[in-house]
């Protein structure tokens, strides 16, 4: 996993593009479970911002590699099997 925060911005950005087309309006919606709208919009978009212009906190770097995590899992479902989907799931089922 990447670990700078030029490296996991850039990653996140990249995966930003393939999932949601730079849509990060779209990616925040999405990966908002708690319904915080959007406040966690704006956080995650000054987060974002900062990073690409400044050194930021661990914590922050972190938050963004689960980022990372989701968006790779998402590109995985589109491009796996029904069976393959159907043991994800399963897995999902675990978290």
């Amino acid at each position: 996993m990447v670990g700078s925060s030029t490296e996991v911005t850039d990653k996140f950005n990249t995966l930003l593009e393939q999932c949601y087309k730079g849509n990060l309006r779209e990616f925040c919606s999405e990966f908002d479970v708690k319904n915080r709208g959007e406040s966690f919009y704006k956080r995650v978009q000054k987060a974002r911002h900062r990073m690409m212009n400044q050194s930021i906190s661990q914590e922050t770097i972190d938050e963004f590699k689960k980022y990372i995590v989701f968006m790779e899992f998402k590109l995985l479902e589109q491009e796996c099997s029904w069976d393959e989907k159907k043991a994800l799931m399963e897995f999902k089922s675990f978290f």
